[in-house]
């Protein structure tokens, strides 16, 4: 691997355990953060590798394992009051097999290699 990638994929490491800190450090004021350690009370790390914001909802694509990817939908606004996140497992592998932006595809590397060595 060249340096100049190296020192990307570095880069992608440290965003990541940052923002998986940040998730799980029980700050109230973060929805997805409440909705993980809600649904998974022992996670140690949780690498969001893909989000879309929709028109009510976000959907986050969270890895949660070496095997398991969390498909979770929070609400927005007025409609979050009413309405719970909801949660779908997704198999890795399956996952993988989907087409994704590069950038989704280096996260999920990056991802998959920090629960390899945690």
């Amino acid at each position: 691997m060249s340096t100049s990638k190296q020192m990307a994929a570095e880069a992608i490491r440290q965003d990541l355990l940052q923002s998986s800190a940040s998730l799980l450090s029980g700050n109230e004021a973060d929805a997805l953060g409440r909705a993980l350690r809600r649904f998974f009370p022992e996670l140690n790390h949780a690498i969001v590798v893909h989000w879309i914001p929709e028109q009510a909802e976000d959907i986050y694509w969270v890895l949660v394992s070496r095997t398991e990817i969390a498909e979770i939908e929070i609400p927005r606004g007025n409609y979050a009051e009413e309405n719970p996140p909801m949660l779908k497992i997704l198999d890795v592998g399956a996952y993988m097999k989907k087409r994704h932006s590069r950038d989704v595809r280096q996260k999920l590397e990056v991802g998959l290699k920090l629960f390899k060595n945690s």
